[in-house]
């Protein structure tokens, strides 16, 4: 067998398994802290913009501040993390959303709060797609989809986490106390340090043999595998890895995917924070207390853990074109539903289904990213794409905001943040290769061919 493959050849094949369990966890626990630390602003957002008399744009606006943020930290931390690794860029910004995104509890006013959330989204937008990386370079083929799934629906897991949180606490303490909770992921850290491994792909690429095969040992042992006596050869490149850099994201055979998947982001992005930004305030206006608008936020984020999950098993048994392009449809259908009905019961189950098939729907593209690139630029395309997302949610909640003060309805507005979804369709129908259950090297080639 050529020992270039064979390493990577016996990841792929790797039945599930305990190392899988504690990876997928770790990843897991850094979502649900970006989610959460993302997704928190919006259950401040009606008080904070009585304090500080905002109006409805201003407060879009910064809502829209950490996805500035984001959309540089994915770009920043995604280009580093090709160069000096995922697990260093993974554990420097998991630091840094952990600290900022606590400090705003201390923001005076306005503008200080924005600064913060813009440097705590730095953290959250690196942490996303690195972690989607990591994992998608340890887990087996057959079960890339469900395992990257798995653990990126902590994203909105920490969404229905802030919703508790907030239902919990705001009414008695105010808004600002959710913030603390913020820092809790600093405590990962330690952990982090002494479990999660470091890209074996990412140091045979670089020629790092050494570092590579302690790795590989570290795997064997987390996943209680006999050793085996893997040697430097086990890990070689047939050529050294060029270095990492923009353009190489628009190669021939690249061109033409890098730029599908960033519009999906995009739009897919701009529906899930038009509505997700606004749903609190909306229902609130509408009639229902803040708890109970709460509420609705909490259940469609658990409809988008339970549905994203479901989603990968879906991508992994049919592939990524035929099951995102079903999603995509389903979840503008469901986003016109959310419009349409008036009653408690039926707004509990749109926005149940707006979770499964529109709000899950990022983690799948976390897979397709994370599988597109070949590893020297995989963090590097899987961060501008994740970037290209956060345009949309910078635009989202703006759009939101300009929306309401132009009097429309609000099965109007919904109606209007279900057309990215049928965008998302025809774009997906557009990808030129249908991964099924391929190794990482297996995709590029079929792309570069």
């Amino acid at each position: 067998m050529n020992p270039t493959i064979l390493v990577f050849d016996w990841l792929d094949k790797l039945k599930f398994n305990r190392f899988h369990i504690i990876l997928t966890t770790l990843i897991g626990l850094i979502f649900i802290a970006g989610g959460y630390n993302s997704q928190v602003v919006a259950y401040v957002l009606p008080l904070a913009l009585k304090e500080w008399h905002l109006t409805p744009l201003a407060a879009g606006t910064m809502m829209s501040a950490s996805h500035f943020g984001l959309m540089l930290g994915a770009i920043g931390f995604g280009m580093a993390s090709d160069r000096i690794g995922r697990k260093k860029t993974i554990m420097l910004a998991v630091a840094s959303l952990s600290v900022f995104s606590s400090a705003a509890y201390f923001a005076p006013n306005y503008e200080v709060f924005c600064l913060l959330r813009v440097i705590a989204g730095l953290g959250i937008g690196g942490a996303v797609p690195l972690s989607s990386t990591i994992v998608s370079e340890f887990a087996p083929a057959a079960i890339r989809a469900r395992l990257l799934t798995a653990a990126a629906g902590g994203f909105t897991l920490g969404w229905a986490v802030a919703g508790l949180i907030g239902t919990a606490l705001i009414p008695d303490y105010g808004w600002r106390v959710v913030l603390l909770f913020g820092f809790l992921p600093v405590f990962l850290l330690p952990m982090l340090q002494f479990y999660l491994p470091e890209s074996i792909r990412f140091l045979a690429g670089k020629m790092r043999y050494d570092e590579a095969l302690r790795e590989i040992k570290r795997v064997e042992k987390m996943g209680r595998f006999e050793h085996k006596e893997w040697k430097p050869d086990n890990f070689a490149q047939p050529h050294a890895e060029p270095k990492a850099k923009l353009r190489e994201l628009f190669r021939p055979g690249l061109r033409g995917m890098t730029l599908l998947v960033w519009c999906s982001y995009l739009f897919n992005f701009l529906a899930i924070y038009g509505l997700s930004t606004w749903l609190p305030s909306l229902l609130a206006n509408a009639g229902f207390s803040l708890a109970k608008s709460f509420s609705y936020g909490i259940v469609q984020a658990i409809g988008s853990t339970v549905g994203g999950f479901f989603l990968g098993c879906i991508l992994d048994t049919f592939g990524r074109k035929r099951g995102l392009c079903l999603t995509y449809f389903l979840g503008g259908l469901s986003i016109i539903w959310f419009g349409a009905v008036t009653s408690e019961m039926p707004l509990y189950l749109a926005g149940l289904a707006t979770g499964v098939f529109v709000v899950s729907v990022p983690v799948a593209l976390h897979v397709v990213a994370g599988e597109t690139y070949p590893t020297h630029i995989r963090s590097t395309g899987a961060g501008w794409a994740y970037a290209m997302g956060r345009i949309g949610s910078i635009s989202g909640p703006i759009a939101g905001g300009a929306i309401q003060m132009t009097g429309l309805s609000v099965s109007q507005f919904f109606m209007l943040f279900s057309l990215p979804c049928f965008v998302c369709v025809l774009l997906v129908a557009l990808y030129p290769v249908a991964v099924k259950k391929d190794a990482l090297e297996t995709v590029t080639a079929k792309l570069l061919k």
